[in-house]
């Protein structure tokens, strides 16, 4: 994921300390397991939560919760370790895509592939459905780099909110 884009890593130092910091995200968090695979639906969680995953003393696994009407799917998963020095803490963040994105990915690029051998095979080489194929798989992939980007910038924005919010 490193080598194409699709992994992003923030640092962050709060002027919080650790205990504070994981009891305010707690608040803005509903309590999920990791694989974010469970038969209570985002739209079913109270309003009040941003998030959802699970939150210990030394990290967290997050992920942004998709409200009623929400068009944006693309939402990265948030890992992170959290240490404390000094009153101040730093948060060590890894953003990657969900196993949904990553799969939904797989099975386009299967498609394409299926698309390349279909179009060498065929007696008449008729190119605009390879071509469609690529368009598809790039869009796919720039979508993907996309969200990481979205949502590494409003979970620094989010954390440095709740650090503030008093």
């Amino acid at each position: 994921m490193k080598n194409i884009g699709l992994h992003d890593t923030l640092n962050i130092e709060l002027n919080i300390n650790r205990i504070e910091l994981i009891e305010k995200l707690w608040k803005i968090t509903y309590k999920t397991n990791t694989s974010f695979i469970s038969l209570e639906r985002d739209t079913a969680i109270p309003t009040r939560f941003e998030y959802r995953g699970m939150i210990d003393n030394n990290g967290f696994t997050l992920k942004k919760r998709i409200r009623l009407f929400d068009i944006n799917l693309n939402n990265p998963v948030f890992r992170g370790k959290i240490s404390d020095q000094n009153d101040r803490t730093f948060a060590s963040i890894e953003i990657v895509p969900s196993a949904f994105q990553i799969f939904s990915s797989v099975i386009i690029l299967c498609f394409f592939l299926i698309a390349i051998y279909a179009t060498l095979q065929a007696t008449e080489k008729d190119f605009y459905f390879l071509a469609f194929t690529i368009i598809i798989t790039i869009m796919q992939y720039f979508i993907l780099k996309r969200g990481i980007r979205r949502g590494k910038y409003d979970f620094e924005r989010e954390l440095i909110y709740t650090v503030q919010k008093h």
